[in-house]
This record gives structure tokens, C-alpha cells and sequence, in this order.
């Protein structure tokens, strides 16, 4: 089944039972895969107000960051994380919408909590890596953003993170091989998880 066809019969779901929130999360989720970011927002506006938890304010907190607005995301990270502390994956949303605004210091606190909680993730490296960089620790960037990739070398983002420390450092030659190397793989990579550090 494809996506727009798991959507039709999710939507005919909604239909007969509008207020099961599981509903609506599993049609911001197929949203999200199809990039309609702001039907997915919807969605988890209506599951939210049906029956909030932690986890729908994290999705929703990486939807409006797929959406570019990465202040408004921190509340509902904040309040994920509120509810659910030992939960991993929140500090890497909120680190990453932290850096993105300037909170660098806050988004280190939050990626070393990640990595203390989750250091066999390759993700968790990348997001202190790009804590580190905002810092202008771009050498210690670096060092994670190889364990990243030690870790787990499908990934594309932490190449071109990488990319961007070496052009700071002067070290152009790097750089551009990341670079050209990420490029490479996004012509024959289609997975998400791959390609953008807010997937769900």
C-alpha cells in the first residue's frame, strides 16, 4: 500500500471515530513522510487537545522544526521532556532547536545528556557535534561528528556538519571532499532518517 492509500483509509477512520487521537498521530505520521508538515501539524494539534502525552508534544516539537521555526518548537520539547526525563530522543530535538536559535550553551547540556543516555546512537554524537560547532568548538565537532559516522555511515547530515567545521578551520580540501561525498549519496539515498536530523 502506499502512503496516499494508508492515508484514504486512515482518513475514512477519522471519519467514523474523530476523536481517537491515534487516529490523527498516525495521519500526521504519513503526512510527515509525504513532507505535508503542515497537515502533520494539524493533526497533532487535534491528538494533542484529545489526549496529550509526551511523545505527540516531541513529534509535534520536530514538525515545527521541519517547518523552519525552530523557537516555536521549544515548548513542546519542554514539555516532552517534562513529562518524560529519561526519555533520550526529546534532548535531540531540543538540542538541535536550541543551536538553531542561539541557545548553544543549553543545546550542549541538553546533547550531553543525550550521549549519557544513549551513547551507542551515532545520532547522539552528531547532535553534540553541532552543539560543539555552534560553540565554535569545531575540532571537538569534528571528533564527534567521525563517531557519528563510525557509527552509523548512511547518515548524510553529519558530513555535511563536518564539512562546515573543516571550511571554518581553513582545511578546504575536507571540506569539499565531504561535501562531494554527501552529494554523491543523496542521489542514491532515499531514506529519511538519513537525510534529515528532525525525522521521527
Amino acid at each position: 500500500m502506499t502512503r496516499i492509500e494508508q492515508i484514504e483509509r486512515i482518513d475514512r477512520a477519522i471519519a467514523r471515530a474523530p476523536d481517537r487521537a491515534w487516529y490523527r498521530e498516525t495521519h500526521a505520521i504519513y503526512s510527515i513522510d509525504l513532507h505535508r508538515f503542515e497537515q502533520a501539524a494539524a493533526d497533532l494539534d487535534t491528538a494533542i487537545i484529545l489526549a496529550d502525552r509526551p511523545y505527540l508534544r516531541y513529534l509535534r516539537g520536530l514538525v515545527t522544526c521541519q517547518r523552519g521555526d525552530f523557537g516555536g518548537s521549544l515548548a513542546d520539547f519542554d514539555r516532552a521532556i517534562a513529562g518524560q526525563p529519561e526519555n533520550s530522543q526529546f534532548y535531540r530535538g531540543r538540542a538541535l532547536a536550541r543551536a538553531a536559535v542561539g541557545r548553544h550553551e543549553g543545546a550542549l547540556v541538553d546533547a550531553e545528556r543525550l550521549v549519557s543516555l544513549a551513547p551507542q546512537w551515532g545520532i547522539s554524537y552528531y547532535v553534540r557535534g553541532a552543539a560543539l560547532s555552534a560553540l565554535g568548538r569545531d575540532r571537538d565537532a569534528i571528533a564527534d561528528f567521525d563517531e557519528s559516522l563510525r557509527r552509523r555511515p548512511e547518515l548524510i547530515y553529519p558530513l555535511r556538519a563536518r564539512a562546515a567545521s573543516y571550511d571554518r578551520l581553513g582545511e578546504s580540501a575536507r571540506a569539499t571532499a565531504d561535501l562531494e561525498e554527501a552529494r554523491r549519496r543523496e542521489e542514491r539515498e532515499s531514506s529519511a532518517v538519513c537525510l534529515d536530523p528532525f525525522r521521527y
